[in-house]
């Protein structure tokens, strides 16, 4: 006669260890990936392997050529990073992806993180065109959307990293490319005002 209760107990302890080893290897995966991306050794591997832990749209990658592998991770501090996923790099600069990855206690959250265009941007927007610029901090993170390949026309916005919702701390913009030709420092721009 078989015993339900043991029976019951075998299948309840088998499941939580394949599922917490599961999660181990998936935070051993993220761990690694994150190391090499802050080391600058990202692999196009990795993509694929982040690609099954974040779950960011298809269409992503449909679009991704694979001269790397289009992944960074910013550091924000111990346990939390900014995750940029290159859609497309452009002619001059890309459209990426951009998501907050939380590791506490080992485990693994994440969510899209959504950065306003405009000083009026109540939603912002997870779809963002232009480069993440080396000032970019735990606290702060600046995208540098260019609107020419000469570099002299587009918008410098910096992010303020310490709400739920990033927000724009200032932003610099160059409008016309037609007139601007000789303004390249895009910290010299106007400031847009609130």
């Amino acid at each position: 006669m078989i015993n339900t209760k043991n029976s019951l107990f075998v299948v309840i302890c088998f499941t939580l260890t394949f599922v917490t080893s599961a999660c181990a290897s998936e935070n051993t995966q993220l761990s690694k990936i994150i190391n090499d991306s802050l080391n600058n050794k990202s692999v196009t591997e990795h993509r694929t392997q982040l690609h099954k832990i974040v779950k960011w749209p298809d269409s992503c990658n449909k679009t991704f050529t694979y001269p790397s592998s289009g992944v960074v991770f910013y550091r924000i501090n111990s346990d939390s990073y900014i995750l940029q996923v290159s859609c497309t790099y452009g002619a001059y600069q890309g459209m990426s992806l951009f998501y907050k990855v939380k590791t506490p206690s080992g485990t693994v959250r994440h969510e899209a993180l959504k950065l306003p265009k405009s000083y009026s941007d109540s939603k912002g927007a997870t779809e963002i065109w232009g480069n993440v610029l080396t000032n970019s901090t735990a606290k702060s993170f600046s995208v540098l959307n260019l609107y020419s390949g000469f570099g002299h026309c587009g918008k410098l916005t910096t992010y303020d990293l310490t709400n739920t919702m990033p927000k724009i701390i200032s932003q610099r913009s160059q409008e016309d490319c037609e007139k601007s030709l000789s303004v390249k420092d895009p910290e010299k721009w106007p400031l847009v005002k609130k």
